[in-house]
């Protein structure tokens, strides 16, 4: 499984490596949505970044590969940067502290299915 982070935390675009690799997956961190390989089955954006906008970056992702699903996080208090997400075409907005905990999972739960499954 190939996935792609776009963050620019240390701290999480290195969990979201260590994680895939346990898993046998292969993990890129990129900084737009130009530079996400197309051939990956899931992004997964931070949309407390600040080294790029992550709204217009999701905006432009489901417009440019509308088909690979899109998770976002965020801090639970970030109600209005949530719905943005959403709006923006983010397909799934998590707690920032429930990404961390359950990247694991949510790798396996997803891991052999196609962009449309």
């Amino acid at each position: 499984m190939k996935i792609a982070g776009m963050i620019d935390d240390l701290f999480f675009s290195t969990k979201l490596r260590e994680i895939a690799r346990s898993l046998e997956s292969e993990a890129t961190v990129c900084q737009s949505a130009e530079t996400v390989p197309r051939d990956v089955e899931r992004i997964f954006v931070d949309l407390s970044a600040t080294k790029f906008d992550p709204i217009a970056e999701i905006t432009k992702l489901k417009k440019t590969v509308p088909s690979i699903p899109v998770t976002a996080f965020v801090s639970h208090v970030q109600i209005d940067m949530k719905e943005r997400a959403e709006k923006a075409g983010a397909d799934e907005v998590v707690p920032r502290s429930a990404f961390a905990q359950r990247l694991a999972e949510t790798l396996q739960r997803f891991r052999g299915r196609t962009p449309n499954s």
